[in-house]
């Protein structure tokens, strides 16, 4: 089985992945650890300080590293573009996650584009088009810490109570978009 962590940076995405993979003995795959050792080709953006990989390259180095006889967890920015059996997207409320992202001492035109991409669902509509509408799931980490995050993901990977965390049930555009009239 092959389960991806991902959202936007600041979500939780590494301390979840980990104690989800520490608690079921998983293989956890961090996408920046298989970018280096794999040594995947990318173009550096100067301008938004960012990689960009393609992805097809990514699949290639990430299925170097999927154990055939573990439940793989890949964890990561990316990893919701890699086919998986479960895409567990972490969300995380605009205002919580500048706050976040301010305290990694980000620039202000870093936060601002990872901001933005959470208010337009950017990962959760990625990951509905490259994994086919399947198992493609949302957690809110605004207010829970990743021990309760890695609970709840526990939960919809053993497909207890995984409705209630199906994609498109947050929804921060309507506030944070709204028009000034």
């Amino acid at each position: 089985m092959i389960i991806s962590i991902s959202g936007t940076p600041g979500t939780g995405k590494t301390d979840v992945a980990k104690i989800i993979a520490r608690n079921i003995g998983a293989n956890l795959i961090t996408i920046k650890n298989v970018i280096k050792k794999e040594k995947v080709p990318y173009n550096h953006d100067k301008e938004r300080k960012t990689k960009i990989i393609d992805i097809k390259d990514l699949e290639k180095a990430v299925g170097k590293n999927i154990d055939n006889n573990k439940t793989n967890i890949i964890e990561g920015h990316l990893s919701h573009l890699i086919k998986s059996d479960v895409v567990i997207i972490l969300r995380c409320n605009p205002e919580v996650l500048e706050k976040r992202l301010k305290k990694r001492k980000w620039n202000k035109k870093k936060i601002n584009e990872n901001v933005l991409a959470e208010v337009l669902d950017a990962t959760t509509i990625e990951a509905l088009e490259i994994n086919n509408k399947k198992r493609i799931y949302e957690i809110d980490t605004s207010k829970i810490n990743a021990d309760r995050a890695a609970k709840i993901a526990m939960k919809i990977i053993n497909k207890d109570d995984d409705k209630k965390y199906l994609s498109g049930k947050i929804d921060w555009a309507e506030k944070y978009l709204r028009k000034k009239v």
